[in-house]
């Protein structure tokens, strides 16, 4: 187990990617903290997380035999943010990894987008992760060592119709990631984003059933760009990426968006 003893935060991590992302972790030997909001969002068009998909969670996270704990967190709220990392610090003594996963999105166009789907995406996306590097980064810097892992998006790296937000969320963690890097290189810590393609998680299920789209039709279309036709990409692809940057296998790695997309960018004009 490459990250015995390591004690991993993993916001988002109620489901889907995140999830994925958290029990992967624990297989290597992390005990997890698990951070979702755990409610709905308007105007958010789908149903989040909840509490008992958080409990669910974390006793399966439990079943591979490693510690683990749900908090309830707003990563848009300092507050619960600051409190989220106290309380894995009472109960865990320390934290070694910080995955800002927690994301959500809605297709609209800027024309028609309201101050508020604005702020949703924003806040959530970029900052939540600022939020949460704020207050895990100084306890990594303290113990010398760690690793933060921020979870950008294709969307990242080029921009899609009705998704201005998100895009601009996602470019600007790729920005916040290299910026990071820099600063606490010489504190021993890494800092990487981790860029998925179409993943066919609860968020995007939601999305395309707000559109109408029958599940089928919509994910057929998502997943049109990749270049591997016959591989779609799961939640735990994104989650072996994001544990590869945890471990010491990618100790000189740091400032990187590492893209898991089955070749959709580089189809890209």
């Amino acid at each position: 187990m490459k990250l015995l003893g390591k004690v991993a935060i993993v916001t988002g991590g109620a489901r889907g990617n995140g999830f994925a992302t958290a029990k992967l972790l624990a297989e290597e030997g992390a005990d997890i903290v698990i951070a979702d909001i755990c409610e709905d969002m308007p105007p958010i068009p789908y149903a989040m997380s909840t509490l008992d998909s958080m409990a669910e969670a974390v006793e399966s996270i439990k079943k591979t035999g490693r510690k683990a704990i749900g908090i309830k967190c707003d990563v848009r709220n300092a507050s619960d943010v600051e409190a989220m990392v106290q309380k894995t610090l009472d109960t865990f003594g320390r934290v070694d990894i910080l995955v800002n996963n927690a994301g959500n999105s809605s297709m609209m166009a800027v024309a028609d987008m309201s101050e508020q789907e604005w702020d949703e995406v924003l806040d959530t996306h970029l900052k939540g992760t600022f939020l949460c590097c704020k207050y895990v980064v100084p306890k990594l810097i303290e113990q010398h060592s760690g690793k933060v892992i921020n979870i950008s998006s294709v969307g990242g790296h080029r921009g899609f119709g009705l998704g201005a937000h998100y895009c601009a969320a996602k470019h600007g963690i790729i920005g916040l990631t290299k910026s990071l890097a820099m600063e606490v290189a010489d504190h021993n810590i890494n800092v990487n984003a981790v860029c998925p393609g179409t993943v066919w998680t609860p968020m995007m299920q939601g999305v395309a059933a707000f559109f109408g789209m029958e599940a089928a039709e919509a994910k057929e279309a998502f997943l049109a760009g990749q270049s591997f036709k016959d591989r779609e990409i799961t939640p735990d692809d994104i989650g072996k990426a994001v544990v590869w940057l945890a471990t010491d296998d990618s100790k000189c790695v740091t400032g990187q968006s590492v893209l898991v997309d089955a070749g959709w960018t580089c189809r890209a004009p």
